[in-house]
Parts: structure tokens; sequence; C-alpha cells
């Protein structure tokens, strides 16, 4: 090869190298400002005295968030995809509308989420924020506030186990892992997403939206296809004067599926660039109790899910039952049975995307 030539081989391979070493530094540096933002999204729920009222877990995995320090994984390859160590699982989802100043965490959206690995089945069930539950620290009251409650009587960590512990009681399934994340939190993720696309079944016009200066505002939504900013869709999945809050839980569950398949489209759950973007834009917005290993489980198994085959129940009008004030109302017993068993595959459903 002349001299020339080996010169010029020399320097593109020197020039692709440093190309190669510049991207796997940039990439193990969002890695690790990512691992650093998920850190301080991770709470560990209060070692209470609940255990007697939670339901057995199908599942006798322990999740290592809860049982010691978590480990460091590494940044997962395509070859090394992990997959879910429990057979079933379940992941409560908490929204809360808590302004800043706010003592009271209340959670306003309540969404169960069930994965099964074996068969790739997911559900969820919504639960509206007055229903009227018993506390298994004790008490009785709305389940919207069995987080706050928990977190002023045990401390930071409280709320979430109570919440957990709540729920699964209602339900009679174990809890595993939660997720809470602020309004505010909801609303940027959106926004970097760039949007997100929402089929609206029905116009909506709600002539009292409240705003986080405690006013109000009318809004409206027309029907059909539509892409929504943060600040849209928040608006769309909280608003709830033109029909209820059942209602509410229907638009929530379409907002979720929505930002799902945003994921999907934009390949989050396949690579790793850009990844501090997100969690640095959520961080101060969220908690869990996941852990680095179940965070990484559950991402490699959504890869699989397809949006379409996702099943979705609630506990709505038609299947609750008025108490007398001051409480609220609570789930007829037959019909939560009928439901949970839908929603946990225990019985056969015809519920689909719906």
């Amino acid at each position: 090869m002349p001299f020339f030539s080996r010169r010029l081989v020399i320097g593109v391979a020197i020039t692709l190298s440093l190309i190669v070493a510049a991207t796997m530094l940039r990439l193990a540096l969002e890695w690790r400002q990512a691992l650093a933002d998920i850190d301080s999204m991770i709470v560990t729920p209060a070692a209470i005295d609940l255990a007697a009222d939670s339901p057995a877990s199908e599942s006798q995995t322990v999740d290592s968030t809860t049982s010691g320090q978590a480990p460091q994984p590494q940044a997962p390859g395509p070859e090394a995809a992990p997959t879910l160590s429990q057979e079933s699982m379940n992941i409560l989802l908490l929204g809360t509308d808590a302004r800043p100043g706010d003592e009271t965490t209340r959670t306003d959206a309540i969404v169960l989420v069930r994965i099964e690995r074996d068969s790739g089945r997911v559900s969820m069930l919504s639960l509206p924020r007055d229903l009227w539950v018993s506390y298994p620290s004790g008490g009785e009251g709305r389940v919207n506030a069995a987080f706050a409650i928990g977190e002023k009587r045990f401390g930071l960590g409280g709320g979430a186990a109570l919440a957990k512990s709540t729920v699964g009681r209602l339900v009679g399934v174990k809890v595993d892992n939660f997720v809470l994340i602020n309004f505010q939190g909801f609303q940027t993720l959106i926004d970097q997403l760039g949007g997100i696309t929402v089929n609206v079944p029905e116009a909506i016009y709600d002539p009292a939206y409240p705003t986080a200066d405690y006013g109000t505002v009318e809004v409206h939504f027309r029907p059909g296809a539509q892409t929504l900013n943060g600040e849209r869709a928040l608006i769309y999945a909280r608003t709830r004067h033109a029909d209820s809050d059942f209602g509410r839980n229907q638009r929530q569950q379409l907002v979720l599926m929505a930002i799902f398949n945003r994921i999907r489209e934009r390949g989050l759950l396949q690579q790793l660039t850009s990844l501090d973007d997100y969690t640095g834009a959520m961080r101060g917005y969220v908690q869990t109790d996941m852990s680095h290993s179940r965070m990484l489980e559950v991402a490699s198994f959504a890869r699989s899910i397809s949006p379409d085959d996702v099943l979705r129940y609630a506990i709505d009008s038609s299947t609750i039952i008025d108490l007398r004030s001051p409480a609220t109302f609570a789930a007829e017993p037959a019909a939560l049975k009928r439901i949970v068993s839908q929603f946990t595959g225990a019985a056969v459903s015809t519920a689909g995307g719906k």
C-alpha cells in the first residue's frame, strides 16, 4: 500500500476510534446522570406493621429495594435484556395535584397495573378517588387520603406503605411497588416526549376547571384524534365537571396509554440516548420504591407489550353502593369480586382495550 494511502487509512481509523470513544463516554456520562436522577426518586416504604392486613403475594420474590442495598447495574445491552423475576407484578400508579407549599398530598389519580410474565398479559384497574375504604392502620376514609395519612403518621415512606396496603387489601392482591408523580411532573414528561395523541371519544366542556392559582377557566375538547401538549393533556385527564370522577378515570387511562404509545414510537425502551434528559426532567416530581433492577425488568417487559392488548377496568358508577354521610360510597362486594377476577385473569374477560 502506498505511503499516502496508509496514512489516510490510519487517519480515518484514528478518527473513527475517537468518535466511538467520545460517543461511549457521552453515553456513560448520560447513564451515570440518569442513575443519579433515579436514585433521587427512590423511597423505601416505612417498615410499619401492616403485614397481617395485606394479602399474600402470588410470588415470594422480594425486591432488593426493600431487602437491602439496591444493586448498581451497568447500562443494559440488547443481548442481556432482563426478564421479570416474578410471575406476576402489581404496581400502584398514583398522581397527586399537591401545589407548592401544600402539606397534604392526596392522590387523585389511582391506577393499579398488573403484568404477568408468562402470558404477557397486562391490565389496569382505576379506583375513584372518593371511594370509601378501611385503612389497615385503623380508621376509614377516602382512598385518595391513604398516602397523606401514612406520611403524616409514619413519616417519609409511610404514605407509600399505607397506600399500597390499603389498595391491596381492598382488591385482595399484594401490591409490589408504587410510582407517584406530581401532576407538574406528568405535564413535564408529556412535553419532553413532544406531546401525545389522544382519540377523544366525545366532546368535553368544563366551564369551571380549577387552576393552580385557585381560580377557574373554561376548557373545551373536540371529539376525535388530536395531539395534546402537557398542559392540555393534564387538563383532559383531570377535568370532571362535564361528567364525573368515573369519566375522569377513563380519560386518565386513555392518557396513560397515549404516553405509552409515544414512548414506544420514540424507541425509548430500546435505546439509552438522551435518557438523562427524561430522568432530569422528572427529578423532584416522582417517587417510587422500585429498585434499579426492577425498573430494567419492567422496561424490558414493556418492549413486547402491544397497547391494543392492555385490558382496562374500573370501579365505576355501576359497581358502587352509596353510604351514609360523611362517608361517600363503597364498592359493592359482588361487583368488586367480579372486576378483580377479570383484572387478575382468574375469570374470562372481554374487556380488551376498552
